[in-house]
């Protein structure tokens, strides 16, 4: 509890310390006249930004996909090389 008692008091002198804080007159509205005056990415420009978190993903999981394959064509190989090693006898 006392640990819990000084972080209610920290929280309380800091509340009091930043009361006076406020934004400077004006500061919304120069906010939103920035948002309005940006225009709308291109259809092109929010595909690249879409790709650049996908390529690295994608690229993981065609070197996983291309590790896969080679494990499988491996393993395919050796039980085809013993078939052909046995005789059948009569």
């Amino acid at each position: 509890m006392i640990e819990q008692e000084d972080t209610e008091q920290r929280l309380a002198r800091l509340a009091g310390a930043t009361d006076a804080l406020r934004p400077s007159v004006g500061f919304s509205a120069r906010v939103m006249l920035a948002i309005d005056g940006e225009a709308a990415p291109s259809f092109l420009e929010a595909a690249w930004f879409s790709a650049r978190r996908l390529v690295p993903v994608a690229a993981i999981a065609a070197a996983l996909a291309v590790v896969w394959a080679v494990q499988v064509d491996n393993s395919v190989d050796d039980e085809l090389a013993t078939s052909y090693a046995a005789v059948e006898l009569e």
